[in-house]
C-alpha cells in the first residue's frame, strides 16, 4: 500500500449535537432506546466527558453497533469488548473542541468482578424519559445513577471519584430509603446503610472503609446462585486476561525517516488530534536509541584498537537484540486498556537502511530482528521527493538519496501496511496526511474485528 499524494485538511466532523440526533434516530430504527448513564447535562450541544457512556442490554449490542456503523461521516475507527463494557471508538465526531473523536461505551451488565450489583433489567424499567432540546432519550433513576456513578470509581476501582460524589450525596440524602432499598438485595441491610449515610454524612473516610464490606457482602450473596456467577467471574477474567496479557487491544503505528525529514514534529503534530480515536493513546519512543557503537567509516582505526570492532560488533547485537525483546516484551505487558501506539526509533532506522548506518554487528543479525520485529498496523516512511536531500546536517548527492530511499522501499514491501508521503510538503500538511492514513488503517482492522462480531 502506497500513497503519498493529495489529503484532505482540516476534514469534516460532525458536531455532538448532530452525532447525537443521528444516534437518536439510528438507535429507533434498529429498535434500541438510547439510554445515557451520565454526563448528559450539556446534551445537546456538548458532552460533559471525554466519552459518551450508555448502557444496553447484551442482546442489544450488535444492533447498537449497526446503528452506529450507518451514521453518515463517522467511522469506527476501534472496538473492544470486556464482560461488562464494549467500547467503540469513532472518528469523525467533534464530541470537544478541536477534538476529532469520540469514544462511545456500551454497558452492558452492572458488575464487580463479574458479580452484578444493580440488575440491568431493573435500571432499564425505571429509567427516565429526558429532553434535551429537540432530542429525547433516556437517563437511570437517580439513585440508580447515583449508585452507579459512585460505584464507578468505589466499588471497581477502590478510590472515590470526587466528580459523582456531591450528586451522589444530594440523591442520597433526598431518597435515603430508596437508596438502601435499592442496594439491600446485593449487600444486605446492614452493609447498604452504613455506605448511604456515610455518603449523606459527607465523610470520606467512612466511604472508603465501606470498600471492603462491600466487596465482601457481593461475593457471599454471589453464592446463592454459584453455577451462574462462577461462570460470570470466569468470564470476566478470562476477558481482563485478553485486554492485559495479549496484543489484540494494541495498534502500533511506525513512522520513519532520514534524520532532517521531520518524523518527531509530525508524531507530535499527531498525538492531539488522535486523541479518543483509541481508549489510550500514547507516543512511544520505541527502544533505547542506539550509542555510538563505532565511529565513522571514514576513521581508520589506530593497530592499538584492533580489538576494539569485536567487542563493538557484540555490543551493537546484543544492544539490537535486546530492543527486539523489549517490543515483544511491551506487546503483553504494562496495557490493560485498547491501545494505539505511535512509535518512532533508531532502531527501526537502522533496520529499515542498514547500509545508512555505524551498525557494527553482522548484517544477519539486522534481517533477523527484521523477521521477528512484533507487526504494526501501519508503517509510515517520510521521504523527501527531491533531488538533492538533506540528511544529519549535510546535503548528500541525489544518488546517495535513491541509494537511501530505495533501501526503505525495500524494508517497507517487507510489511503488512504502509504509505509513503513526501516530506519536503508543509509539515501541516504532512500530518493531515500521516493522519488520515492512521484513520484508515484503524477503520479497516476495526471493521474485521466487528465482521465476526455482528454474525
Amino acid at each position: 500500500m502506497q500513497a503519498a499524494s493529495s489529503t484532505t485538511l482540516g476534514p469534516r466532523t460532525i458536531p455532538f449535537g448532530e452525532f447525537l440526533a443521528a444516534l437518536i434516530h439510528s438507535l429507533g430504527e434498529e429498535g434500541v432506546g438510547l439510554h445515557v448513564l451520565r454526563n448528559y447535562d450539556g446534551f445537546p450541544v456538548s458532552n460533559n466527558s471525554r466519552d459518551l457512556d450508555l448502557l444496553i442490554p447484551r442482546a442489544d449490542l450488535p444492533r447498537a453497533i449497526r446503528a452506529i456503523r450507518s451514521i453518515q461521516g463517522v467511522r469506527i475507527v476501534g472496538y473492544a469488548e470486556r464482560h461488562y463494557v464494549a467500547s467503540v471508538l469513532l472518528a469523525g465526531v467533534s464530541g470537544a473542541p478541536e477534538a476529532r473523536a469520540l469514544q462511545v461505551d456500551f454497558y452492558l451488565v452492572l458488575t464487580w468482578k463479574g458479580i452484578p450489583y444493580l440488575q440491568i433489567d431493573r435500571v432499564l424499567k425505571a429509567a427516565m424519559r429526558r429532553q434535551a432540546g429537540e432530542l429525547n432519550f433516556f437517563v437511570p433513576h437517580p439513585v440508580h445513577e447515583a449508585i452507579i456513578s459512585l460505584f464507578a470509581g468505589l466499588l471497581l476501582g477502590g478510590t472515590l471519584k470526587e466528580k459523582y460524589f456531591p450528586q451522589a450525596q444530594r440523591t442520597f440524602a433526598a431518597a435515603r430509603l430508596e437508596a438502601v432499598d435499592a442496594l439491600q438485595p446485593q449487600f444486605g441491610l446492614k452493609v447498604a446503610t452504613r455506605l448511604v449515610d456515610s455518603v449523606i454524612d459527607g465523610d470520606r473516610p467512612r466511604v472508603i472503609a465501606c470498600i471492603r464490606p462491600l466487596r465482601a457482602a457481593l461475593a457471599l450473596r454471589s453464592l446463592r446462585t454459584p453455577l451462574r456467577s462462577a461462570r460470570n467471574i470466569v468470564r470476566h477474567y478470562a476477558l481482563e486476561f485478553k485486554a492485559r496479557c495479549t496484543p489484540a487491544d494494541l495498534e502500533t503505528v511506525c513512522i520513519l525517516g532520514p534524520s532532517g525529514c521531520g518524523a518527531t514534529a509530525i508524531i507530535e503534530g499527531l498525538m492531539p488530534i488522535l486523541q479518543s480515536s483509541s481508549v489510550l493513546v500514547e507516543k512511544r519512543d520505541s527502544g533505547p536509541r542506539l550509542p555510538p557503537l563505532v565511529q565513522s567509516r571514514e576513521i581508520r582505526l589506530s593497530a592499538q584498537t584492533r580489538a576494539e570492532p569485536q567487542d563493538n560488533s557484540l555490543t551493537s547485537s546484543l544492544s539490537i537484540l535486546r530492543w527486539l525483546v523489549e517490543e515483544w516484551q511491551s506487546q503483553f505487558v504494562g496495557k490493560s486498556l485498547p491501545t494505539l501506539r505511535v512509535c518512532e526509533s533508531a532502531c527501526y532506522e537502522l533496520l529499515a537502511d542498514p547500509g545508512g548506518s555505524h551498525f557494527s554487528g553482522p548484517k544477519w543479525v539486522l534481517r533477523l530482528v527484521g523477521k521477528l520485529l512484533p507487526p504494526a498496523e501501519l508503517w509510515i516512511f517520510l521521504e523527501p521527493f527531491t533531488e538533492s536531500t538533506q540528511l544529519i546536517g549535510q546535503t548528500v548527492s541525489p544518488s546517495h538519496a535513491h541509494n537511501r530511499f530505495a533501501a526503505y522501499r525495500s524494508f517497507l514491501k517487507t510489511r503488512k501496511k504502509y504509505v509513503i508521503l513526501d516530506a519536503g510538503k508543509p509539515s501541516a500538511v504532512v500530518t493531515e496526511e500521516a493522519y488520515a492514513a492512521i484513520i484508515d488503517a484503524l477503520a479497516e482492522r476495526a471493521d474485521k474485528q466487528l465482521k465476526s462480531r455482528l454474525k
